[in-house]
């Protein structure tokens, strides 16, 4: 056996996982194509304006004064009846003016000071088992925003339609407010249009939970009065839908109900969100991932199936990064020393390959991409290379993830 062909048979083993998830990634795009919720990508409500729940919208923020004055004013813009929501800050370990800001706007504002229990799903905990729980308005809702986001105006008259149907938890579509700032900005837009529609939309298609992304989320008053919000990591919002799912509780997606939120732009600020982001997720597999998957086979749990596949999807970079130098070197292999089994393994990379470049082009199509995104797909190797260098830092350095709460910088933005 020359050592060409024994290369080209070893490109076998790689392929499977890879494989693998491509097909899921593929069933996922052709059930969105197929959900006739794609076209709530609109953001406008027609649907039958039911009896009127009450919703309290709740905003973790952390030294954001910044921005909070005009998320404040951007969510008082709302199309459903003001007099059944109402705003609250909770200002988290400030030291800046966020809820003097917050209080001079007419918003009621908690504040919070604790130096060992900091984190936003620590903040959201104690927002909910502490002043929510007597709150002297009656509410039916809670919705959940970063305080560098927007909402659609009828983003609360989807989420009234969820809880006149039923649902405990939902979550919204969770896009980019600022996809043409730079070219960072334009690929965590193509990113998004994947992960928090494509996969949400087409889990839902197949009567799957759709996962929660921590901005947008809604909760019936039932739901955290029950269990209130135990996640406490640094991507608490996918820990949350887990412990959710092990209590057999799914999450709706919403994709009228739409949050844009405010994306790093530049390199410092975009290396250390996606630290955090990276290195909490990567715990979070680690611990849930396996046991999640044996316990929905024991059970022949569909849902927890499907949860733990979600997690053993990587970001899409690296999806993308090791099918496209398998196919480029297999395509050098076959050119050196030609063998039928190369051909075929490289039909089959070539094929995974396709998988995923549809599965992004659906994300930018159904979700309506500025050209400026498609144009920048271009610096996708710039932004692999990026990423990687994040992960071999991450590695050199045996970081942990903190779970205290690191605001990102900000800008203020039209």
């Amino acid at each position: 056996m020359s050592l060409w062909f024994f290369l080209q048979i070893l490109m076998i083993l790689p392929l499977l996982p890879c494989g693998v998830l491509a097909i899921y990634l593929l069933l996922l795009t052709i059930a969105a194509w197929l959900n006739p919720d794609r076209m709530l990508i609109s953001g406008t409500y027609a649907g039958a304006h039911n009896q009127l729940s009450h919703f309290i919208i709740l905003v973790p923020a952390h030294n954001e004064e910044l921005l909070i004055g005009d998320v404040i004013g951007k969510l008082r813009l709302q199309s459903y009846p003001t007099s059944n929501y109402e705003i609250v800050i909770i200002a988290d370990n400030c030291d800046d003016k966020t809820a003097d800001i917050s209080r001079e706007l007419g918003v009621t504002t908690l504040v919070r000071h604790d130096s060992e229990k900091k984190g936003k799903g620590q903040a959201l905990n104690w927002a909910i088992q502490g002043p929510l729980a007597t709150w002297p308005n009656d509410w039916d809702a809670l919705v959940i925003i970063d305080a560098d986001s927007v909402m659609n105006t009828d983003f609360l008259w989807f989420m009234n339609e969820r809880i006149h149907q039923g649902y405990l938890a939902m979550q919204g579509y969770y896009g980019v407010h600022n996809p043409t700032e730079s070219w960072r900005t334009s690929l965590m837009d193509a990113a998004f249009s994947v992960i928090h529609f494509i996969r949400p939309l087409g889990r839902d298609q197949f009567g799957l939970p759709c996962g929660l992304k921590g901005n947008g989320m809604c909760f019936a008053r039932k739901l955290v009065q029950e269990y209130g919000y135990p996640a406490t990591s640094v991507v608490e919002d996918v820990e949350l839908a887990l412990i959710l799912l092990r209590h057999n509780i799914g999450v709706k997606f919403t994709p009228g109900a739409q949050v844009f939120g405010q994306m790093a732009a530049t390199t410092g600020q975009a290396d250390s969100q996606r630290k955090r982001w990276e290195g909490g997720r990567l715990a979070l597999i680690m611990e849930w991932a396996v046991p999640l998957w044996r316990e929905g086979w024991r059970e022949r749990n569909y849902h927890k199936l499907d949860g733990a596949m979600d997690l053993f999807v990587p970001p899409l970079a690296l999806l993308v990064m090791p099918v496209l130098l398998a196919c480029l070197l297999l395509l050098t292999l076959v050119l050196i020393h030609f063998t039928m089994i190369g051909v075929i393994t490289f039909f089959l990379w070539c094929l995974t390959l396709l998988a995923i470049i549809l599965y992004l082009i659906s994300g930018l199509v159904l979700t309506k991409a500025p050209a400026v995104v498609w144009l920048r797909l271009a610096a996708v190797p710039l932004f692999i290379f990026s990423k990687l260098m994040v992960y071999l830092d991450m590695i050199s350095r045996d970081k942990r993830t903190p779970s205290k709460w690191i605001r990102t910088d900000r800008h203020r933005m039209d």
